[in-house]
């Protein structure tokens, strides 16, 4: 099956897309090759340039607030209560957080200066920098690995508080079989009683398509695409689809 997640506004969007900046970089410190360091540098910057950002702190804990009160209005099951305790716990470590803002290091003039050759033209160059490529010849991988999590562990309550609201409505959508028109097009229809984040769509691998998608509060919009070629279709498609429901 091919696997697509699609955000259904632009608040879902932005938390994603900063999701996706930590896992890139948390991916690329775990496997650290002398190939991926500047790539490290690079990635650190722009997450510390957009997890600093006072807004987002803002912004997370007030969709927490409101993800919470909305799980104590359903059933108290397990499942739910364990859900806001967890929700709970990941907003009070957020707000206790301070952090670094911006990508003002102070008197640290080793990033400072690698940050200054980020912003050129061509980007992180060693041979500009002597201690860079001190730091590059002198630390074991090990050493580089740690430097790279020190930097990035006063920002992890965000990324945590991310995690755990996009997991918690990733858990909640339930997946059901649907079909298209002949011409690769599908209505859903949505409860406007609910709030409506996420979509995820699963196809069978042999089509070999991709959704493109619309929405309003009412309505998801789909329409099918081919990656290889212009699609003819001549019959419906059946595939599977969820979307979460607060």
């Amino acid at each position: 099956m091919h696997q697509f997640e699609l955000p259904l506004n632009e608040r879902i969007r932005r938390l994603i897309s900063i999701e996706n900046i930590f896992i890139r970089l948390n991916n690329q410190v775990s496997s650290l090759k002398n190939s991926t360091e500047i790539a490290c540098f690079e990635s650190y910057f722009y997450m510390r340039a957009t997890a600093s950002r006072a807004d987002i702190k803002i912004e997370i804990v007030q969709e927490l607030e409101k993800f919470i009160l909305k799980k104590k209005q359903l059933n108290k099951t397990k499942k739910n209560l364990d859900q806001i305790k967890k929700l709970i716990t990941v907003k009070k470590n957020l707000e206790k957080t301070s952090y670094p803002q911006g990508n003002f290091f102070g008197n640290d003039k080793f990033l400072q200066e690698i940050k200054t050759s980020s912003l050129s033209p061509a980007g992180i160059v060693s041979s500009d920098l002597p201690q860079l490529q001190l730091w590059l010849q002198d630390l074991s991988p090990q050493a580089k690995q740690l430097f790279f999590k020190n930097k990035i562990e006063p920002y992890m309550p965000i990324f945590e508080c991310i995690k755990v609201y996009l997991n918690t409505l990733r858990n909640s959508i339930s997946f059901k079989s649907v079909i298209s028109s002949d011409k690769g097009l599908l209505s859903y229809q949505l409860n406007p009683i609910f709030k409506h984040d996420l979509v995820q769509i699963q196809t069978p691998q042999k089509l070999n398509l991709y959704p493109n998608l619309t929405s309003n509060k009412y309505t998801i919009n789909i329409q099918f695409a081919s990656a290889k070629k212009i699609a003819k279709f001549n019959k419906p498609i059946k595939f599977k689809m969820g979307v979460s429901q607060q």
